[in-house]
């Protein structure tokens, strides 16, 4: 004969244990947690005021300055970015900077900048960039170019 009462006791499932006794770990994730919370914080708030920061205040006219960069790159670099600072801190216009190394990037350079119509002027500097800017001259006729020997101290 068969027993008709089955096994009822049933075993409750291991309780798995927590490693949180530990203060260190507990610690370290906190500090993990707040550190992730930060990070985001951070993230959100340059997403949002870093392009209303960098808007031009309405009105500013918009200058493009393309520098050959010659022998010395960063030398070409540092006076068109320091005539750029000064032009701005002045309020006289927003200033774009480009210094190409080859003919080539100062053509693809002033024409991408005469193609925009918010640039009122692009000041160019250097046999490379004049020779692109007379070449895009015929193409872009709204567009106006000022061919300068030097960098300028200030633009306009």
């Amino acid at each position: 004969m068969t027993s008709s009462l089955t096994s009822t006791s049933l075993r409750s499932p291991r309780r798995a244990r927590r490693h949180t006794e530990d203060p260190l770990a507990a610690a370290l994730l906190a500090a993990a947690a707040a550190g992730l919370v930060g990070l985001v914080g951070l993230a959100v708030l340059w997403a949002v005021a870093l392009p209303v920061a960098s808007r031009p205040v309405p009105g500013t006219p918009r200058v493009a300055l393309v520098v050959d960069a010659g022998g010395r790159p960063d030398l070409a670099l540092a006076r068109a970015r320091a005539a750029a600072s000064v032009t701005e801190r002045a309020g006289a216009a927003d200033v774009t900077v480009r210094v190409p190394r080859s003919a080539s990037e100062a053509a693809a350079d002033v024409r991408y900048l005469a193609a925009h119509r918010d640039v009122t002027e692009i000041v160019v500097v250097g046999p490379a960039a004049s020779a692109a800017a007379r070449a895009a001259a015929a193409d872009y006729p709204r567009a106006r170019f000022a061919a300068r020997p030097v960098v300028p101290p200030a633009l306009r």
